[in-house]
């Protein structure tokens, strides 16, 4: 067994978009599916995510499912765990760090969801994304996990069992010595405590992860992507893609289920720069079961003449009536935002394994943490091998395990990346396998061969 790190994130997006902060370091990275059952065998690999899937799921549920995950890893005797949170907070953040650190028996954890090139930052215990306050931002309007909270230490203390404390810009930027003092100061004692630790720049991250190394301790780290890349500092830079032109390629799918105001400007910059055709889901269809099957059939039948032309985005309808009908179905329906969003997604990931399944395609694209994983779920892999990165904290790799072995990959948070991102993707996956020209590896085990 030669793993050094395990990841615990709490969605397949966020799995990946860790997972490549160490690939692109030239550490081998599997990540894991949840529904895959963690084997030895999953060790060899330098680092290896697991995917808890329980962002949405209730508090109890979600420390269940990290608390396994965690004892498991423990009882395979991997001693380096990283607690990976989503840099908006979404989730059962508290829950799932005193999971970890019972599962463990850790005294003290660093909460650090900063990730600086994403626009993620925390000042003072007070959280921004894109200058604004957490609270004021979409996500407070998150239709299965809003967050309407920016001061962290409150956010952390109504979730979790333990103390909560922090450390503040002004402590990270006076020095690696003065940050480990006060690292030692707060931890001290007897009581089990979570620190949260600002950081506005990848300088503040790198500087948290060397003054706590300084004291020698076994805590457990906790964060986005952005902390996660200093972790391990390999010296390695990311290798640079060759751009491989080519006129005659197969189509590449995007999936897009998000409601964040962010992918409407992703898919019309797509738009406008490739020939790519677009359906559109209503998603208030997929609350009825006959209705829902005819939902799916159309989109999938009119996807499969698309493909026949060229490169297809499949996204929902997110104009601010559909969104208005769905909560009406829901009130209606009496169901949860959890129900909603795995309805949604599971519906979503149904078309897309079709498709996939239907069609010779270079590569997906799948936004939208839940989305991704019910696709990735009904294509019946084991996990993704992290491969690289589009832009930051949007990984691409290749799926294994089952009949699409060696489908190229690229998922992606709702709310990442720059207006460019799927455009950015699509390039990505035409660049690695342009030359990839006719393959049937859907029906017979063969791999996906794309370099």
């Amino acid at each position: 067994m030669q793993v050094k790190l395990a990841v615990i994130a709490d969605d397949l997006t966020g799995a990946n978009d860790t997972g490549v902060q160490f690939a692109k370091q030239g550490l081998n990275t599997t990540v894991l599916f949840a529904e895959t059952q963690l084997q030895p065998a999953h060790l060899s690999a330098d680092v290896i995510v697991l995917n808890s899937d329980s962002r949405a799921l209730s508090a109890e549920k979600a420390y269940e499912a990290v608390f396994n995950l965690a004892a498991q890893l423990n009882k395979l005797s991997v001693s380096k765990v990283f607690k990976k949170i989503d840099s908006t907070m979404r989730g059962n953040i508290g829950p799932e760090i005193d999971a970890v650190m019972d599962a463990y028996k850790l005294k003290t954890s660093f909460v650090v969801p900063a990730f600086p090139k994403s626009n993620r930052v925390t000042t003072n215990g007070y959280h921004y994304v894109n200058g604004v306050l957490l609270e004021e931002t979409p996500i407070a309007q998150d239709p299965v996990c809003p967050v309407t909270e920016s001061y962290l230490p409150k956010l952390l203390q109504e979730q979790s069992k333990r103390e909560v404390t922090f450390i503040s810009i002004s402590d990270v930027q006076k020095g690696k010595s003065h940050l480990s003092e006060k690292i030692k100061d707060l931890s001290s004692g007897d009581s089990s405590k979570i620190i949260v630790v600002d950081a506005t720049t990848d300088e503040d991250l790198k500087m948290i992860v060397e003054a706590a190394e300084i004291l020698e301790e076994n805590f457990l780290w906790v964060g986005s992507a952005g902390i996660a890349y200093h972790l391990f500092n390999t010296g390695k830079r990311e290798e640079v893609l060759r751009h491989q032109q080519s006129d005659d390629r197969l189509p590449v799918l995007v999936v897009a289920g998000s409601v964040n105001p962010v992918i409407d400007r992703q898919i019309q910059v797509l738009k406008d720069k490739y020939h790519v055709e677009e359906i559109v889901i209503s998603p208030e269809e997929f609350f009825y079961e006959d209705r829902r099957k005819r939902e799916i059939e159309r989109v999938v039948k009119a996807g499969q003449a698309l493909l026949d032309k060229g490169d297809l985005v499949v996204t929902t309808n997110r104009e601010r009536e559909t969104i208005n009908r769905v909560k009406g179905l829901q009130q209606k329906l009496g169901i949860s935002n959890f129900d909603v969003g795995y309805t949604i997604a599971e519906s979503m990931g149904v078309i897309a394994g079709q498709l996939i399944d239907s069609k010779f395609i270079c590569g997906a694209i799948l936004t939208g943490g839940d989305i991704a994983g019910a696709t990735c779920k009904v294509l019946n892999g084991e996990g993704i091998r992290v491969i690289g990165e589009v832009e930051a904290g949007i990984p691409y790799g290749k799926l294994f395990g089952g009949f699409f072995d060696g489908l190229p990959l690229v998922t992606k948070a709702g709310a990442f990346g720059t207006d460019q991102a799927l455009a950015n993707a699509l390039q990505t996956i035409t660049d690695v396998n342009a030359h990839v020209k006719d393959r049937d590896w859907r029906h017979t085990g063969t791999p996906y061969v794309c370099s």
